[in-house]
């Protein structure tokens, strides 16, 4: 499973050469869709959130079995002034979490479009799964529905137990669409115009 750890965009030369060092509650990062607004939600939040003016990378690596134990949830159930409990023990584990997410999302969202009450003490997990009973496709289709899976995953996080070491890092992510010296080339035109 690919992830994406951000930070701001000063320790980025740091973290190409040393690695992503854990906090002291571990490493946090985020499940990498494919969609890119929500992969970059993250980035957006942390900008809006920590009003610092720092500008975020998006270093993505692969989770292994060796960064579990782990905490799969959301955000507020593990601040970096927590100190929770990992539960999710094995790769296979965190997929399931997150399966599990998504499909009770689809329960959630089945109540929704029927007229009945929206209580708390439905199971949605269950509804979700009579949903995928009734309509095999519906799983597969929430996943390629942007603005749902935006709805689904924005919120959730993983903190994994350990560094990760730069030789894992596979790609990093800029804060905007031009970098490197695409965005050099345009500074220096602006400053010769």
């Amino acid at each position: 499973m690919l992830v994406v750890h951000w930070s701001p965009v000063n320790h980025s030369k740091g973290i190409l050469k040393n690695g992503i060092r854990k906090s002291r509650n571990g490493v946090y990062c985020f499940p990498l869709t494919g969609h890119i607004a929500l992969d970059r939600w993250w980035m957006k939040a942390l900008k809006r959130f920590r009003r610092d003016g720092k500008k975020y990378n998006g270093f993505v690596f692969r989770v292994k079995e060796s960064d579990f134990p782990a905490y799969y949830g959301h955000f507020i159930g593990h601040t970096t002034r927590d100190r929770a409990e990992k539960p999710v023990k094995t790769l296979t584990e965190l997929g399931v979490e997150i399966q599990n997410t998504i499909i009770w999302r689809i329960g959630e969202r089945a109540i929704w479009n029927n007229t009945e009450i929206h209580s708390n003490d439905q199971d949605f997990l269950k509804l979700g799964k009579e949903e995928m009973k009734k309509n095999p496709e519906i799983y597969k289709e929430t996943l390629t529905d942007a603005a749902f899976m935006e709805y689904i995953l924005e919120d959730c996080q993983i903190v994994l137990t350990n560094s990760i070491n730069a030789n894992r890092i596979i790609r990093v992510i800029p804060p905007a669409e031009e970098f490197g010296r695409v965005l050099y080339k345009s500074k220096k035109d602006k400053y010769f115009e």
